[in-house]
């Protein structure tokens, strides 16, 4: 019987102190704003790629408007440029509306294909 109470004691403060240590690593590391816009720009970033795929793959445009590649990035340039978009995101890459359009057009030059404008 001594032996069990040993255990049953030893398996208690174990269980004690793995509670006391946990909040060490429940801390957070980051700026979770800085961290969320840097995500949204890198998911931006991807679907920016993507499309200039589609488009050097020869495949219509992501919108059900029957635009051409050049009125759908010159319809990007023109969003972008909208003054109170609450673009780019803190934290991101982007300082300014034009940064994204560089972006943009570097990545269609990139790929050989024409940044419009």
């Amino acid at each position: 019987m001594k032996f069990n109470s040993r255990v049953i004691w030893v398996s208690a403060l174990v269980i004690l102190l793995s509670f006391l240590t946990l909040p060490a690593y429940c801390k957070a590391a980051r700026d979770e704003t800085t961290y969320q816009n840097r995500l949204e720009a890198d998911a931006w970033k991807r679907r920016i790629e993507k499309n200039v795929e589609r488009q050097k793959a020869h495949e219509k445009p992501p919108v059900a408007a029957g635009l051409t590649w050049k009125e759908y990035w010159v319809s990007w340039y023109s969003f972008l440029r909208r003054p109170n978009r609450g673009l780019p995101w803190t934290g991101s890459e982007f300082k300014t509306s034009e940064d994204m359009i560089r972006y943009i057009k570097g990545r269609l030059k990139a790929h050989g294909l024409p940044t419009y404008e």
